[in-house]
């Protein structure tokens, strides 16, 4: 297998890349555009996912948040001779940023039709993308012989109902999403649990001073009788008294 150079390149991309701009062949590489068709998963804070594919107009911008997936259609229609095989990637700055290339890294021979490539931002930030920007490398290299197995299936030129029938329609969460959610689940539990525990004093305080209340109660009551046989004594002691003194006062008359 021998990788086309950038001569080969610009000799024979012209028949199989259109449009084909040779200023964007460099390092034995072609860099291939977004196109006017995108789908984004659904993203609760994001506009721009509205599940459904969205056709762009020229140099529209759009948002693949972090933790969400995209369909990009190329720009260029493309095609591979029977005797080549291609290999294709996204750009390094994209590559930096997070966003990942998860649908394949190779192009049968025999095929033709614009690439869809799926990707995932799996980086912290939101990546800004706009119609018409540089984003994918195309490489080319020669088989031993022309494939008597080639693809015969025609390429794509547009996102396929299909394909989009096959992604879930609820919300894709990135890490940085569950761990928010877990942070506020942490922040609401510890709530809870500060005021189950102060409900848990206020309920042992009270629980104690009904305890007392109950014990002078059960206190009086079973001293009731030695309180009244001290008021009986003391009341016949107090009569005894007076008794007495009126005695004593009628004798000295």
């Amino acid at each position: 297998m021998t990788f086309w150079s950038s001569q080969t390149l610009t000799e024979k991309l012209p028949t199989l890349i259109s449009p084909c701009d040779p200023d964007r062949i460099e390092q034995a590489s072609y860099t291939l555009r977004i196109g006017k068709e995108i789908y984004i998963t659904k993203d609760q804070d994001s506009n721009d996912s509205q599940h459904t594919k969205r056709s762009l107009s020229e140099k529209q911008a759009f948002v693949i948040p972090s933790g969400q997936f995209a369909f990009l259609l190329t720009k260029e229609t493309v095609k591979v001779p029977i005797d080549a095989i291609a290999f294709i990637s996204m750009k390094a700055g994209f590559k930096y940023k997070g966003l990942i290339n998860i649908s394949g890294f190779h192009v049968d021979p025999g095929f033709e039709g614009k690439l869809l490539f799926s990707v995932y931002n799996a980086g912290p930030s939101s990546i800004h993308i706009a119609h018409d920007d540089p984003c994918f490398l195309i490489w080319y290299a020669n088989l031993d012989h022309k494939d008597n197995k080639p693809r015969t299936k025609k390429g794509f030129s547009e996102i396929p109902m299909s394909v989009l029938n096959q992604i879930s329609t609820d919300e894709v969460y990135s890490i940085q999403a569950l761990v928010e959610k877990i942070s506020k689940t942490e922040s609401l539990l510890s709530d809870v649990k500060a005021k189950y525990e102060s409900i848990k004093f206020w309920k042992s305080i009270t629980w104690w001073l009904a305890t007392a209340v109950i014990a002078i109660i059960i206190n009086l009551v079973i001293n009731i009788d030695t309180i009244y046989e001290h008021k009986k004594r003391f009341e016949s002691y107090w009569t005894g008294a007076s008794t007495t003194k009126s005695q004593s006062n009628n004798s000295n008359h």
